[in-house]
């Protein structure tokens, strides 16, 4: 088998090394590197493990090899309304306790409760006090080494994942032509050198060189996903302050702004910030003025998909694929979802016929479809009508949800309990402010529903204290994973 990657950055260097480790000695795998990447920093989120455990690294390896952080939640402010702040918590452990119903009906009652995420997810708690969640019986089911992913440096990653790649042939150069025979590459070339292969995997990144701009383009189409209007981006990245224990938190914080929203994601050497926006309602003068940073890179995209990731022997991977605002860290789950489903197959069918190549692609565009509906969630849920783009994505965009969202539209009708199975959608709904118990039930329930909302404030009040006693993340990284004392 002669596998040829095409591009390097992230998703080039991710599939080589998984190739290397997989089909190492066996196959020839090359790889042409164009310097394809984009992320100063990237958030992930905890299916990045999978990828980990594949490639049996293990977490103080990675700490210290892609310069990460921990990440336990991504914080949302500014996105229900200006002034408010919400929690998606990682992992996947819950109190099964407590109803989701029983918050929402005390929240419907007037009663003050905890945030939807402490309650459910206490860790998120310690998180928003400014230190890392570690294993605790308050915390309980929590444990950090499953329930978490990392904020990481992807240029270091790069690097180091090279170690791995030892049986493949590197090119360093850009693609300059393509070449078919029987509706198939048979080979591209790199600076006057013809380079053959029986499959050719794209990860080109948005400019999609193989699968997006060739004749492979006829038997596929591009699917846009035209709901998330955001389509330019401002990245750079800054030093700590003298207040690193502070601004090394444990979550992805996102902020609403007045056309998109800014994310700030600090990983161990810098904090990686970024500026999401949509040019049809923000300038890019307007925009950078917003975000503060005069040495920035700007970047422009669009959101969607190809029909079909992999065309005859042309498998795209990443960005190459498809996109996705960075709203949910969703860039590099993508790629090594495509990447170990790839292998997969590849692990059955050296040359796999067209019932496999489907089934990739099945799996590859539920995968995408699912994850743009729940990007599209935070603004389909936000209360946010304070601007000419809140007003749009709010009220103008007709969203086309299924799934968890029909779940949740039933229960908002019937007052009946939402099923801990829609996890993920019930965070958003829920840090939105909206509940989904209404008043002509309210007096039904009340005599059914039998909690006690103290518990919960006991429980709360407990955490936030325990909170005191854990570490920051600049203090735990430090003396564990850096081995670091201070002076």
């Amino acid at each position: 088998m002669n596998v040829v990657i095409v591009g390097g950055g992230t998703a080039g260097w991710m599939t080589t090394a998984a190739l290397c480790k997989t089909f190492g000695g066996d196959w020839k795998i090359t790889l042409i590197e164009g310097g394809e990447s984009i992320g100063v920093g990237e958030s992930t989120t905890p299916h990045i493990n999978q990828y980990l455990k594949f490639m049996e690294i293990d977490d103080n390896t990675f700490l210290q090899e892609a310069k990460a952080t921990y990440k336990s939640s991504s914080r949302f402010q500014d996105f229900s309304k200006v002034g408010e702040v919400f929690h998606y918590p990682n992992g996947q452990q819950i109190r099964a306790d407590i109803s989701y119903h029983e918050w929402m009906y005390a929240k419907a009652m007037g009663l003050t409760v905890p945030p939807f995420a402490s309650l459910f997810m206490p860790f998120v708690t310690v998180a928003e006090e400014g230190k890392l969640p570690l294993n605790d019986n308050l915390l309980s089911p929590y444990q950090i080494e499953k329930d978490r992913s990392f904020h990481i440096d992807a240029a270091s990653f790069c690097e180091y994942l090279k170690k791995y790649c030892d049986t493949a042939s590197i090119i360093s150069g850009k693609v300059k032509n393509v070449r078919y025979k029987n509706k198939k590459i048979h080979h591209v070339t790199v600076d006057g050198q013809d380079i053959e292969g029986d499959l050719f995997i794209d990860c080109t990144g948005y400019s999609s060189a193989l699968l997006g701009k060739t004749e492979l383009m006829l038997d596929n189409q591009w699917i846009p996903y035209d709901n998330i209007i955001t389509d330019t981006a401002l990245v750079t990245k800054v030093d700590y302050s003298t207040n690193i224990e502070e601004e090394m938190v444990a979550y992805t914080n996102a902020q609403g702004k007045t056309a998109g929203w800014e994310w700030t994601i600090p990983t161990w050497e810098f904090i990686s910030k970024g500026f999401v926006y949509s040019s049809k309602f923000q300038s890019e003068k307007e925009a950078a003025e917003e975000f503060g940073y005069e040495n920035y890179r700007k970047i422009q995209f669009k959101q969607g998909r190809h029909d079909k990731a992999w065309v005859g022997n042309c498998v795209a991977i990443g960005l190459s694929y498809g996109f996705i605002e960075p709203l949910e860290s969703t860039s590099l789950f993508n790629t090594h979802h495509g990447i170990l489903a790839l292998i997969d197959i590849l692990k059955q069918h050296n040359l796999p016929g067209q019932f496999a190549r489907d089934r990739y692609n099945y799996n590859l565009s539920e995968h995408m479809d699912g994850w743009r509906e729940f990007v599209e969630s935070h603004y389909y849920y936000s209360k946010r009508r304070d601007t000419p783009f809140w007003r749009h994505v709010t009220d103008e965009i007709e969203y086309e949800m299924s799934g968890a969202h029909n779940v949740i539209l039933q229960a908002m009708v019937t007052g009946e309990e939402i099923p801990h199975g829609e996890d993920p959608i019930v965070y958003i709904l829920a840090g939105s402010g909206y509940t989904n118990v209404n008043e002509r039930l309210n007096k039904y329930y009340n005599e059914f529903v039998d909690f006690d909302t103290q518990k919960w404030d006991i429980h709360y009040n407990q955490v936030k204290k325990l909170a005191e006693k854990m570490p920051t993340m600049h203090e735990y990284l430090s003396k564990e994973v850096w081995g670091l004392t201070k002076s």
